[in-house]
């Protein structure tokens, strides 16, 4: 036998070229695999991080809300309180504690209004709230 030969089956190569090739495919299906598990990573951080915005939204949004109905502009409506006594009536109390430049009868739907009150019936004893403006 020959010590140094050139010669080479034609047969081997064919063998190599498969095992290239499934080498080759194997590479190219790891490659697409790790591929597909970064892409899916960065939709995870990107839908991780679209959570936390909407999440700061939310947080911001509401603590404006709180912010704008605890603001002291709203009507506050300062009242006082009288106890009905023996032979008030609701237009005596009124015409006593309304303000002076408001009309008597004005006044007197505000009581009513203020008080929960369908008619002006008063008894002894109730105590009427007195809206001031």
């Amino acid at each position: 036998m020959l010590r140094y030969s050139t010669y080479q089956s034609i047969y081997d190569r064919k063998a190599d070229s498969r095992n290239e090739g499934a080498l080759r495919k194997g590479a190219a299906r790891l490659n697409e695999a790790i591929a597909n598990s970064i892409s899916n990573i960065f939709a995870r951080i990107t839908l991780f991080k679209l959570l936390v915005f909407i999440l700061f939204v939310v947080i911001a949004w509401a603590g404006m809300a709180s912010a704008v109905a605890s603001s002291p502009d709203h009507d506050v409506v300062e009242s006082e309180s009288v106890v009905v006594k023996r032979g008030d009536s609701l237009w005596k109390i009124a015409a006593a504690h309304k303000p002076g430049d408001m009309d008597t009868r004005v006044y007197v739907t505000a009581i009513q209004r203020v008080n929960g009150l369908a008619g002006s019936n008063i008894q002894p004893g109730d105590i009427l709230v007195l809206p001031m403006k």
